[in-house]
């Protein structure tokens, strides 16, 4: 739902570097806003795009293994996993979205640095609470959506326009299959 600047800013971002990072609160749409904007970049990047989800991963030392796994590489016994991601997208041209980089700092940071650093076709999108701080890292933070002016009988079709009450009207739809914006619950919504 909207955030079509924010989906500009990192299609703009991208264009000019090769880490783009989006910072926010959790539960912001720091994911669905990269998922988005990977899916509409991906035709640029023959190698296409990539996700890899690190909010299940515990351990530091297996983020290099959720980026194999994300790519179907396997970790070959006589090459470390670390050797075997970089020799590989060294000379590729791909897209990597690596979401959820908060609880692993420590091992994705450094990680997504040399990738950008080793691997000169590859772009990556990164979604964390705090910023990497990687060199060449370029921030887009990512506020929460704007709540409505609080403004006892403003027009349903008004109130219809604002971003965070089409997302919670879509999203109460969904889960109860018939709900609707109307006078009657417009002041709890």
């Amino acid at each position: 739902i909207g955030r079509r600047r924010a989906l500009a800013e990192l299609r703009t971002k991208l264009a000019a570097a090769r880490l783009g990072t989006l910072v926010g609160p959790g539960g912001v749409g720091k994911t669905r806003l990269a998922i988005r904007g990977a899916t509409e970049l991906a035709r640029a990047f023959p190698g296409g795009a990539w996700l890899v989800e690190l909010a299940d991963v515990r351990d530091p030392s297996l983020v290099q293994n959720a980026i194999l796994a994300a790519l179907d590489l396997r970790d070959q016994a006589a090459t470390g996993p670390r050797a075997v991601l970089l020799s590989y997208l060294k000379d590729k041209e791909l897209l990597l979205l690596v979401d959820n980089c908060e609880h692993l700092l420590d091992a994705a940071a450094p990680l997504v640095g040399d990738i950008v650093r080793l691997a000169p076709g590859v772009r990556v999108i990164a979604t964390s609470r705090e910023p990497l701080a990687v060199p060449g890292e370029h921030l887009l933070r990512v506020p929460p959506l704007e709540l409505p002016r609080a403004a006892p009988g403003e027009p349903l079709e008004l109130l219809r326009l604002n971003e965070s009450v089409e997302l919670f009207v879509e999203r109460a739809s969904a889960a109860s299959g018939g709900f609707a914006l109307t006078d009657a619950n417009q002041a709890a919504v």
